[in-house]
């Protein structure tokens, strides 16, 4: 005859060792399940990339903005490309002057009118930094720019923005190493800028003459070529084609 207590003392093991299996299964299903978590979100940008913000908002003041200013007035700087959806290519319009002063204050006044229907439009507030460039109020439109960036962490403008802010801020350092460091800075804004983004190309071009700046001349060429890949004739092109030394190419 079996005796119980010993039935139940030997099957006690067992029990204990299902249970703990039956565990150890729920554990790995649920790594199987984080692992194929993490490849559908590392496969979806792919697949599905992320829309390129650009333009502007459909706002009756920026509108009014963009009527005011657009390729009317243009922004030195100092050898570098920029582009603003607000202001357009840099090439193009007159000189800043005092003169142009409530001009860019009107329209400024337009832009903080949208904002605050607007206050988390990445494109409104580069606007705004860009007005910033255009006075010459570097400081406050590398402050500004850094926001733009909070908004939109991907939006080419504002990486463009930023790196000719800091660049224009190398500028006025009389310590080398604090230029440096700034330059170095604005390179890697230029960098963030997607191939896909229409200000890719200014950003390109300004990389290329910026290396040269830091010495790193043979990475400037690389850079050079294949922006003249996509720019082969242009007056842009001239100048870089001077500034990296490939005259003739």
């Amino acid at each position: 005859m079996l005796n119980p207590r010993r039935f139940s003392a030997s099957s006690a093991p067992v029990a204990e060792l299902e249970r703990r299996t039956q565990w150890r299964a729920v554990a790995i299903l649920a790594f199987l399940g984080i692992l194929v978590g993490l490849a559908v979100v590392a496969v979806i940008p792919m697949i599905w990339p992320p829309a390129t913000l650009t333009g502007l908002p459909d706002d009756p003041d920026v509108s009014s903005a963009v009527r005011l200013v657009h390729d009317r007035l243009k922004f030195d700087a100092t050898g570098l490309r920029f582009f603003s959806a607000l202001l357009g290519d840099n090439s193009v319009g007159s000189p800043y002057d005092p003169s142009s002063a409530r001009l860019v204050g009107r329209a400024g006044a337009y832009l903080g009118r949208a904002r605050t229907r607007h206050p988390r439009d990445a494109r409104i507030a580069a606007c705004l930094a860009s007005l910033d460039l255009l006075r010459g109020d570097v400081q406050r439109a590398v402050q500004r720019y850094r926001a733009v960036l909070d908004l939109g962490p991907s939006y080419g403008e504002g990486h463009l923005g930023l790196g000719v802010a800091l660049a224009l801020e190398a500028a006025g350092q009389t310590n080398p190493l604090v230029e440096r460091a700034l330059l170095l800075q604005a390179i890697g804004q230029f960098a963030a800028v997607g191939e896909r983004d229409p200000v890719y190309e200014a950003a390109l071009y300004n990389r290329a003459v910026l290396l040269v700046k830091v010495g790193r001349r043979e990475e400037a060429r690389r850079l050079a070529r294949r922006y003249f890949a996509r720019d082969p004739s242009s007056p842009w092109a001239g100048r870089l084609e001077w500034a990296v030394g490939m005259l003739g190419r």
